[in-house]
Parts: C-alpha cells; structure tokens; sequence
C-alpha cells in the first residue's frame, strides 16, 4: 500500500498543504507589505528633496543656461556620490526638457504634477513631479531597482524558509500521525484474527483507547455480535434439520416397516378370514397413525430448535389448556379427567402451536403411564410471577434417578403401558424453555408423578422449578 493511499499519509499530506497554505498566505502578505513599506519609504524621499533648492542650482525654466559638466551641477544638487543611489532630476518647461542630471535615456514625460511609476532603459523608476514658478514642472526620480532587489531577497529568503519548513512539517505530521493511528493497530490485528479464523465470538479492544477508537470498536464488536447471534441462529436451524432428518429416518422405520408388513398380509391374501382382516387394518391405522404423530412430534422439535423464527401472540393459557384436556379425554375415555383453573385469563406471549403441544405431551404422558383407568389431574395458576401447569397421576411415579432423563430425546419409561415415541417430554421440556421457563418431575401426593411446568418469569434465565416432594 503506498503512502498516500494509507490513512497515514493522508493525515500528513492534508497537515502538511494546510500548513503550506498557510505559510503560503503569509508569505504573501509579508511580501506585500514590504513592498509596499519599500514604496512609501522612496516617496517620503523623494517628497523630502527641496524643490526650491533643486530649481535654484538648475535655474529657472524660462532663462537660457547652459547646465554645468556632470558632477558640479551646483551645491544645492550636491556631487552625485553624496545624492541617494539613482536619482535623477529634470527640470521641463513647456514640452521641453530644459536640463537633468543623471536622468536615463528614454524617459517619458510626466503629463504633470504627482507621483508616477514607469519603465525606461531596462529599469523600474518612481518619479515625484511638482510645479515650479515660471509654469515649470520639477520632476525627481528614483531606480527602484535596490528597492526590488531588497524585495526579490525578501521573497526568496522566505520561499527557501517555506520549503523548509513544509518539509520539517510533512515530516513531523507523519510521525504524529501514527502515533494519533496507532490505537488502530490492535483493531486491524483483531479483525485480520476474525477474517482468518473466523471466529465471531471475538471482540475488538477498546479499554484505553481514544473516545473515537473505543466508538469504532463498539461498533465492530455490536456487528460482530450480530453476525455471532446470525450464525449461531443459522447452524442450530441447520443442525434441527440434520436432526430432524435422522430423527425421522430412526423413528419411522419400525411403524413403517410394520405398515408395510400388514399391507403385504392383506395383498397376498385376498382370501383372509374377515376377523383377521379386521385386526391387520387396525394395526395398519394403528401403524400409520404413529407414524403421524411421530412426524408431528419431530416437527413440532425441529421448529422449537430453530426457536427465534417462532410466531408469537398474546393467548389465554386457560382455554388453551381445556382445549387439550376435551381432546385427551376423546382419546383416552378410560381416564378420570380432572382440570382446575382460576377464574380469571391466564394471558401470555407464546406460540400457540408449541404450548398446545407441551399441554397434549404433559396428558399424554400421565395417560400412558398412569394407572389404568385412574386419574390424571391438571392444575393451572400463578407463583412467583410465572404461570405454572402441573399434571399429576396415581400410577407408578417416576424413580429419582429416571428424572432428568425422561426429558431426553428418545428416552422412553419403562412403566408405560403402551409404546411411546420418546419424544414427548422431550417437546415438554424445550417449549417450556422456548417460553421462558423450565420442566421438572417429582412424586405426586396421588402416589404417580408430578409434572411442574413454569412459564415466564425468572426461570427463563434457566432456573428450575422445585419439583413436587
């Protein structure tokens, strides 16, 4: 990267115009204004000479004298090495020069009285012209050439110095300027780290850094946290399809093996006894609606996993809970049904979806391993500022050393009465969390189990519940 194109040469390169400007512009004016001063110094001098002694040593305008040789003009005019450097005096009447003394070749003549600037011989001259008595004009000039040398070396003198110092200051500017960028270095180390390793839990230093550094850095470390928060979104989507995939491969494989073995019974045998017929397409319906519920289930799992992408509203937990005991009761009519809810809405954020199947999982579950026929009590209210649902059964219970792993994915109860997918506590376990809250078992006073489910509140920074003793 050229220097130029680095922040630090453009720091020092726009430091050092602005400083070359500004030395630019007082040069400038120095110059002028003493040129200016130069001017005025000459003036004030040539207003100084005497006119009345300058046209008595020269004789009047209107008299015929022949001018004395060169350097004896008179001692009014003086000898020229006593006269200021380059003075000239004409003394015209009418349109005629009558006489001068060390006056130039080609000099104009002055239209009348005042001061005047012009050029003759190769030289720069100022003149001051007044009027004489008799109708003549006096003029006295000057070479202003030791004025513009004096100039020309003032001017030079400060060109050298201005060179010198914008040099001095590029240098300087540049040094200053990686010092005022060195902050940046540990940016720029931190984020080559975070391009090669692609590592986004990284983050930018910005302790001790200036106020506009330690901004940038809170920037890059805010979008790096995004970024963080996308990428992890992205592989748990991915990683709940992968699972769902396999999950599904595993789990569908015995109902739909034992689907295809009755479907092969009653093709081959079209002759069947219609009793036998009968109970190979109950198990064939049986089979397929495992099946089903199976893929509901797995579903269910896969959208929970990918939780952030979950449509939420506001929703009453109280008709949502006897929604789902009106269709646990329709699918075990044997089971005692109990629910007890306060009169008043049960409201929270959530996904509908979710928590209706955390409530069909949590009745499921007490009906497939409680006790045949017996009964299944579900209980909604308020504690701590959270919702809290318990389901509680008089069967077997679960073991103390059974529950956490009943929450497991897969992980069947060896009391159940008829075979389960291992999913459902499972589901139970991760809408609870989804929602804020968390899943726990315990032993019920009815003599089964007990579980406690709280939704919202402190528990969603991960605490548990106090199972039931």
């Amino acid at each position: 990267m050229s220097a130029v194109r680095s922040l630090r040469g453009r720091v020092a390169l726009l430091a050092t115009l602005a400083v070359a400007v500004v030395l630019l512009l007082v040069g400038a004016t120095a110059v002028a204004s003493f040129a200016e001063r130069e001017r005025a110094r000459v003036d004030d001098e040539l207003a100084q000479r005497p006119a009345g002694a300058l046209v008595r040593a020269l004789g009047r305008p209107d008299r015929q004298r022949v001018p004395p040789p060169p350097g004896v003009e008179g001692p009014e005019l003086g000898p020229p090495a006593l006269r200021p450097e380059g003075e000239y005096i004409r003394l015209i009447g009418g349109s005629q020069v009558v006489r001068a003394v060390d006056a130039p070749a080609g000099l104009p003549r002055p239209d009348g009285p005042g001061l005047a600037t012009f050029e003759a011989g190769g030289g720069s001259y100022r003149s001051l012209t007044r009027a004489v008595p008799g109708g003549g004009l006096l003029e006295v000039g000057r070479d202003l050439g030791p004025s513009e040398e004096r100039i020309a070396s003032l001017r030079n003198r400060l060109l050298l110095l201005g060179g010198l110092g914008v040099v001095l200051v590029g240098g300087l500017s540049w040094w200053l300027a990686g010092l005022a960028l060195g902050p940046l270095r540990p940016l720029r180390a931190a984020a080559g780290r975070v391009s090669t390793t692609r590592d986004l839990s990284t983050r930018l230093p910005a302790d001790g850094a200036p106020a506009e550094v330690a901004e940038l850095s809170d920037g890059i470390n805010a979008m790096l946290a995004r970024l963080e928060s996308s990428a992890a979104a992205t592989d748990e989507a991915l990683e709940a399809t992968r699972r769902f995939a396999a999950d599904a491969g595993h789990e569908l494989r015995t109902p739909m093996t034992s689907l295809r073995a009755n479907l092969g019974v009653l093709r081959r045998n079209p002759d069947l006894p219609a009793a036998e017929r009968d109970a190979a397409v109950e198990h064939a319906e049986r089979d397929a609606e495992r099946a089903t519920r199976l893929l509901e289930l797995l579903q269910t799992l896969a959208r929970g996993d990918a939780g952030a992408a979950l449509p939420r509203e506001r929703l009453d937990l109280s008709s949502l809970a006897e929604e789902a005991v009106e269709a646990a009761r329709a699918r075990h009519p044997e089971v005692d049904w109990r629910l007890e809810a306060p009169a008043e809405e049960l409201e929270l954020s959530g996904w509908p979806d979710g928590l209706r199947a955390l409530l069909d999982n949590l009745l499921e579950n007490a009906a497939r391993h409680g006790r045949a026929g017996g009964l299944v009590k579900a209980r909604l209210g308020r504690d701590d500022g959270c919702l809290l649902v318990t389901v509680e059964d008089d069967g077997p219970g679960v073991s103390p050393g059974e529950r956490e792993r009943v929450f497991e994915r897969f992980t069947r109860g060896g009391e159940a009465r008829t075979g389960g997918s291992g999913l459902g506590l499972a589901l139970v376990r991760q809408q609870a969390r989804l929602h804020g809250g968390e899943a726990a078992v315990g032993e019920s006073p009815l003599g089964g189990a007990r579980f406690e489910v709280r939704l919202g509140g402190s528990s969603a920074n991960g605490s548990r519940p106090t199972p039931a003793p």
